[in-house]
């Protein structure tokens, strides 16, 4: 009977450590991470993507289009009537950020891939996909039957991103349309 609770005792603290330690390194070495968007936290490091790669996201000029509506109010398409409506994403690791995504919902089976830009000592590195995969597991939550997103021509990594997802060429002339349409 002695024996029988000693090996219970020692099973039991066996059991507990490894527990514990598997929960102190799943908290411990996270590494980067995606979370929501925070306007305090996020919105410089966003503006420095906007900056640095004006011509690949954004097809007007800098006075054409407000940076303003899009971080304060996440507004799609500039209106001021959609306020919240765009769900922004940012991969961050500790007070690094990584990148992000910005997509909508156009209407309740239409989503749309808005934004999505990776800083570039961190691209190559698999978290544009995590991203992707994000996004389109959101909308698709969300009810949507087919996804779209635009980006141009000679951008060949995006392409090669978005078709490696299964999304499909729907119109090109100085930009490419593509439509990701998930299994019903």
């Amino acid at each position: 009977m002695k024996n029988k609770k000693i090996k219970i005792l020692i099973i039991s603290s066996i059991f507990f450590a490894i527990a514990g330690l598997g929960w102190w390194s799943l908290f411990s070495f996270t590494g980067p991470q995606i979370m929501k968007y925070e306007y305090q936290r996020d919105h410089h490091a966003l503006r420095e993507i906007f900056d640095r790669d004006w011509d690949w996201l954004i097809p007007f000029k800098k006075d054409e289009y407000s940076l303003d509506m899009f971080l304060k109010y996440r507004a799609p398409q500039q209106n001021p009537l959609f306020a919240g409506r765009m769900q922004i994403y940012v991969v961050r690791d500790g007070d690094q950020l990584i990148g992000f995504i910005a997509y909508y919902m156009k209407n309740p089976e239409a989503g749309f891939l808005n934004f999505l830009d990776i800083n570039p000592e961190f691209r190559g590195k698999g978290y544009s996909k995590q991203l992707v995969q994000h996004a389109l597991d959101d909308m698709i939550s969300h009810g949507a039957r087919s996804i779209t997103i635009v980006t141009y021509p000679h951008n060949a990594a995006a392409l090669k991103l978005y078709t490696g997802f299964g999304f499909v060429e729907i119109r090109r002339d100085s930009q490419v349309e593509l439509e990701y349409v998930p299994l019903q």
